[in-house]
């Protein structure tokens, strides 16, 4: 085992950090050792005899919760039955003195003392802490005393039915609720609701606090808005308070001296003047100022003032005009700012007024279930502890908490800090309870704060570790700060590569504290070779027209950049993983090369984007494993909407959409022929066609759907634990969606058995309730350990890997997501109001600042996210992107890294592995250790297909005045279908036929190594009728056909099957249109290919018939304008054998002669 010595300043840190007797502030880099540090921590304290029971560990996410437990109760376990040679090593591992021989003895009892107190060691997070001491006070903290905390989707579901009622409310009175309503609909529009209703529950808080009369007067204040300033006011104050409206026409007579410009200022004076004088009510300015502010103003009064509103020489001739003019200009845009501020409020009041009404039906409907969300156990918990009477309630909990231990800081919520300042508030005066000293330990990296969405406020790790430090040494009590800044994680390369980048230019704004500097990255395993690369960007091209045919919303075209970087991802996977390619990681054990493994590698994204599908698709058609997706939208996920439409299809046999996704879905198994075969020509529905066929598939399908339809009366649970059981259900949707399917199926399986628990349980009830659930489930990827994980970035936090690419570089936050609603200062202490602008035309000044605030602290934890992407990473670092026409913006992360290591001393320039004109930069760090391994390029990929021109025309129409000719059935007189023999054999013969040509159609487009399998597994299910012995026969048929080295070109990247072709052919004085579905198609540096499959016994060149070269002889007529460069070879493909017959192009003109003379 590879062994590295920890340098002494190092370990002199960790000593300091998990010193029992101060308390301590940890700032540690990404990779540093944290959690061992809180771990030894925890055990020094243990050692030193404090009770499991006052020892409170705080952790961000549950997983962090358990693995920190784990790894204690795993310590301590092993403590039982070391020797007291090998126990005292590992005590002074953890940071403490060389054990006595009594330590050594209760050290072996620590684990028996940590399992037998009740409730063991209190590691758990933030809201764990608060539900049991709230269920231990709730008297206290005015909760119910057996309160439930729902999951997301009882959460949900409480706040749809507080929605659905408020909204009836409202809509069925024309009151204060309705108006306040109806404006919100105006500014926002009914799409756009829900997301805004739920940005302001956030801000609950603050709502709840104000009467519906309260926001006038503090919003008027926050906005800088004079008392009794309306918007009616100010339009009136607009149009008549200046110029008057009885000489607007006046002016315009003047104006209309000028030149065209000034011509162009008179006629919107006439049409103000009109607008004014044809105004429905007194009070109604809206059109009249639409004109009147385009005078002044650019974009109709709605963007900046002109720089001249007459021209020079008219401003010459009369200049009193011209300075009235510019008076009024100055006039009109300050009242334009505070119509903007006087609309504010308006909109503002409306949406606190709707806000509150449903706040208030959502806690009431809370409070009839004892149900606490996580916001109510955090401001419960709060007020519990901030009470002027709870001296009762924090001596009890003195009597029980004597060290507080908070990982993760700086995602801990301003909110979450109060109650942790509360709790601590005596350790630092040293009052208290117990006899000992009382710590308090926070470790985290305010580098690595990305969670502001729930709430993390980076700004207040600083800001609290200063702020504790004053008040320990104020109250005379021992308190350090520990930074931690070695790397167990990463290689020396990489580490250097990520300094690089952030003490480049101001890219660490918002990664360190304003007053701090950067800390550089040390690393342990200074052995470690690294590699950083960069790979050039793919960008769409200018003007670049969409694909000429419709995809749908989540597929990329494939030569979209962002389709065209995941295949190159893919490729440079598959060569790292593929034998002797010379590719390999270092072992952490060991530090020896070994071979690179699928779980070595993780692809980091911004967002689930089209792209984070593309690369999923893109290594799976490469046959590398992949975990899938890192969440999973439940009722968007293929398993889930095909359970759903098995349950509403039993309900409802007679919607024959549901029933034909049922059947086409894995539970059933049939395809697009079957439905053809039963739809198109049906008289009744589409059930009733499954019911009367007499094909054994369909009637295996209507069995079943007869079993399920008969459960379908009880509760959802038993419904679906049956099929997805006994019926076989999760077998067949794991085998063709992949083991992610589990997981939905598992989470769908636990909400069918919730809703049992619930009041009229039923199949119907259910569906419908999930219809309206957006609910996801995080997959747990760390255990992913044999395949390529694709995860978010926030999704990978507290993981690592061997090898990390970053594909995503391109994209920044968009404005698009800056938030609707603004919290501005009241300037009175502890009181703050909200401001809702929909977009930044709107924004007052007030709101201008606030999204300003907000812009900047969105782009600098889009820094802090990158800063978390790059220390993923142990070995290997791939950065790339993509983007469109537009130029990148300055602050993305391609910029960032490009502007830092672009001009690197010592970078290399290497082509590229997908064609010869790109280049890739590479920074190699050796370690002080073996060589790196030689990085072979990979081979140059072929050049791309230029697609002909046509391909982007629109096609033009043209009327047919006789059915196409189908060149198939050219001579149909020649009855090649209608040949002899039983009628039953003729189907059967026919039978086969189509499942060869089904094999042939998808085989090629399968790894080889899987081609079999996957052939007889196609047999098997599509094939039921045949024997093991004809199947077999049918499989060899199939795969020598492929392995025929001279159709490579025919079964290659590229190639088509199943190719619909269409066109017009001129046989002598006539023309005729034909329309054909050619076999395949496929294409080489000289040739097209173009085959047909014949089944039967093979005949030779001279022996062919007929009807078959003339039917060749039209498929060539039709498809030579295609490729007016290229050579089209003909062919014909006997299954059996199997045999290939090139047809000679003497020939086939003779064939098409023979038709032309007819």
């Amino acid at each position: 085992m590879a062994s590295f010595e920890i340098p002494a300043a190092t370990r002199g840190k960790q000593d300091q950090a998990s010193n029992p007797n101060q308390s301590v502030w940890v700032s540690a880099n990404a990779g540093s050792g944290k959690t061992h540090v809180l771990a030894s921590r925890v055990i020094r304290l243990l050692l030193q005899g404090v009770a499991p029971s006052r020892i409170l560990c705080l952790t961000f996410t549950k997983a962090a919760a358990a693995n920190m437990a784990a790894r204690v109760s795993d310590t301590l376990a092993g403590w039982t039955g070391l020797s007291d040679q090998k126990l005292q090593a590992a005590i002074v591992a953890t940071g403490a003195p060389t054990p006595c021989y009594k330590i050594l003895t209760e050290a072996r009892k620590l684990f028996a003392r940590t399992v037998e107190t009740p409730g063991g060691l209190k590691i758990q997070t933030i809201h764990a802490f608060c539900e049991r001491l709230l269920h231990l006070f709730p008297f206290e903290a005015n909760v119910p005393s057996r309160f439930e905390v729902p999951d997301e989707q009882g959460q949900g579901e409480l706040l749809q039915r507080a929605r659905r009622k408020v909204l009836t409310e409202a809509n069925s009175s024309n009151g204060t609720l309705g108006g306040a309503l109806q404006r919100v609909m105006d500014e926002c529009g009914p799409d756009a609701f829900d997301g805004l209703i739920q940005e302001a529950m956030k801000y609950s808080a603050i709502s709840r606090a104000l009467s519906p009369q309260a926001p006038v007067e503090i919003l008027c204040r926050s906005l800088g808005l004079r008392e009794g300033r309306d918007n009616a006011c100010i339009e009136r104050e607009m149009a008549e308070d200046g110029i008057a409206p009885e000489r607007w026409s006046e002016l315009a007579a003047i104006l209309d001296q000028g030149s065209a410009n000034d011509q162009e200022k008179a006629d919107l004076f006439r049409q103000a003047a009109l607008a004014y004088r044809s105004r429905r009510s007194e009070s109604e300015f809206g059109e009249c100022l639409d004109r009147y502010l385009a005078i002044f103003f650019i974009k109709e009064g709605k963007s900046t003032p002109r720089e001249s509103i007459v021209t020079q020489p008219f401003a010459r001739t009369l200049p009193e005009l011209a300075t009235e003019l510019c008076a009024e200009q100055l006039r009109l845009d300050a009242l334009r700012a505070e119509r903007k501020r006087a609309a504010t409020l308006d909109r503002t009041r409306a949406l606190i007024l709707v806000a509150s009404a449903i706040l208030e039906r959502y806690l009431e409907e809370k409070a009839a279930r004892g149900i606490l969300d996580f916001d109510d156990l955090i401001e419960k918990t709060l007020g519990l502890l901030e009470r002027s009477d709870a001296r009762w309630v924090l001596y009890k909990l003195d009597a029980g908490i004597d060290h507080v231990l908070v990982d993760e800081a700086q995602d801990t919520s301003e909110a979450q800090w109060k109650i942790l300042e509360e709790l601590t508030d005596d350790f630092a005066a040293g009052r208290g309870q117990s006899q000992g000293l009382r710590t308090f330990f926070a470790v985290g990296d305010e580098k690595q704060s990305i969670f502001s969405f729930q709430g993390a406020a980076p700004h207040m790790f600083d800001k609290m570790r200063r702020k504790f430090e004053a008040q320990f040494t104020a109250g005379g009590q021992p308190f350090a700060h520990v930074p931690l800044t070695l790397s167990f994680r990463s290689a020396p390369g990489v580490l250097s590569a990520i300094d690089k980048v952030f003490e480049h230019g101001d890219h660490k704004g918002g990664l360190v504290a304003a007053s701090d500097v950067w800390m550089p990255h040390q690393a342990l395993k200074h052995q470690l070779p690294g590699l950083v690369e960069l790979w050039p960007l793919a960008a769409a091209q200018s003007g670049e027209e969409p694909p000429p045919w419709t995809l749908p919303l989540d597929l990329l075209d494939a030569q979209d950049p962002a389709n065209v970087v995941a295949q190159r991802v893919a490729q440079k996977i598959a060569h790292l993983m593929k034998p002797g390619s010379n590719e390999f990681v270092r072992d952490s054990q060991t530090m020896r090369p070994r071979p690179v493994r699928p779980g070595d590698i993780l692809v980091l994204v911004r967002t689930r984007s089209a792209f984070f599908e593309a690369m999923i698709r893109a290594l799976k058609k490469r046959a590398i494993p992949t975990a899938g997706a890192d969440r999973l939208e439940l009722t968007h996920h293929i398993a889930v909407m095909d359970l759903m439409a098995v349950g509403r299809a039993s309900l409802l046999p007679q919607d024959d959409l549901v029933l034909a996704s049922v059947l086409k879905s894995p539970l059933i198994g049939l395809d697009d022929d079957d439905l053809m075969g039963l739809a198109p020509r049906r008289s009744g529905s589409l059930f009733d066609a499954l019911l009367s066929s007499p094909e054994t598939r369909h009637a295996k399908a209507a069995k079943k759907l007869a079993v399920w339809r008969a459960r379908a009366g009880g509760g959802p649970f038993a419904y679906y634990a049956g099929l997805l059981g006994a019926d076989g259900g999760r077998r067949d949707m794991e085998a063709r969606l992949g083991p992610e399917a589990g997981d939905a199926i598992d989470e769908f399986l636990r909400l069918a058995m919730a809703h049992e628990g619930g009041t009229a349980p039923s199949l119907a009830a259910f569906l419908n309730d999930l219809a309206g659930l957006e609910y996801s489930i995080k997959r747990d990827m760390e255990g992913a350990e044999n395949a390529v994980r694709v995860m978010t970035i926030h999704a990978a936090k507290g993981l690592e890997a061997k090898i990390v690419f970053l594909p995503d570089t391109c994209g920044v936050p968009s404005a698009i997501h800056d938030p609707k609603i603004f919290v501005l200062d009241t300037k009175v202490p502890g009181k703050k109001i909200i401001a809702w602008s929909p977009k930044k035309d709107l924004d007052c000044g007030a709101i201008d600042d606030a999204r300003k605030r907000a812009r900047a602290a969105t782009m600098e934890e889009y820094k802090r996210l990158f800063y978390v992407a790059l220390t993923r990473a142990e070995e290997r670092l791939y950065i790339t992107g993509f983007h469109g026409a537009r130029k990148l913006d300055d602050g993305c992360w391609a910029k960032m890294i490009e502007a830092a290591l672009a001009n690197e001393a010592g970078i290399q320039t290497v082509p590229a592995f997908w064609n010869s004109e790109d280049q890739i930069l590479r920074l190699i760090s050796e370690g002080s250790g073996a060589p790196f391994a030689v990085f072979p390029n990979l081979p140059t990929a072929a050049a791309p297909v230029v697609l002909p021109g046509w391909l982007g025309r629109a096609a033009r129409f043209e009327a047919n005045a006789i059915p196409p000719v189908r060149p198939s059935h050219a001579l149909a007189a020649n009855g090649r279908l209608d040949g002899p023999g039983p009628a039953q054999a003729r189907r059967e013969a026919l039978r086969q036929g189509r499942l060869m040509h089904l094999l042939l159609q998808y085989l090629p487009g399968i790894a080889v190594r899987d081609q079999r399998r996957a052939t007889m597994a196609f047999l098997a299910a599509r094939a039921a009728g045949l024997d093991d012995t004809a199947r077999q026969h049918l499989a060899e048929e199939a795969l020598k056909v492929i392995d025929l080295p001279e159709l490579a070109g025919l079964f290659g990247p590229g190639s088509k099957a199943e190719v619909s072709v269409a066109g017009r052919v001129a046989l002598g004085q006539r023309t005729i249109d034909v329309a054909a579905r050619v076999d395949r198609i496929g294409e080489n540096q000289k040739e097209i290919l173009v085959a047909d499959y014949k089944s039967g016994t093979p005949r030779p060149l001279d022996d062919t018939p007929s009807y078959d070269i003339r039917q060749m002889a039209l498929y060539r007529a039709v498809l030579a304008p295609l490729w007016p460069d290229k050579t089209l070879r003909m062919l014909l493909i006997w299954t059996a054998g199997p045999r290939v017959i090139w047809l000679p192009a003497g020939m086939l003109d003779a064939a098409l002669a023979a038709l032309a003379a007819g």
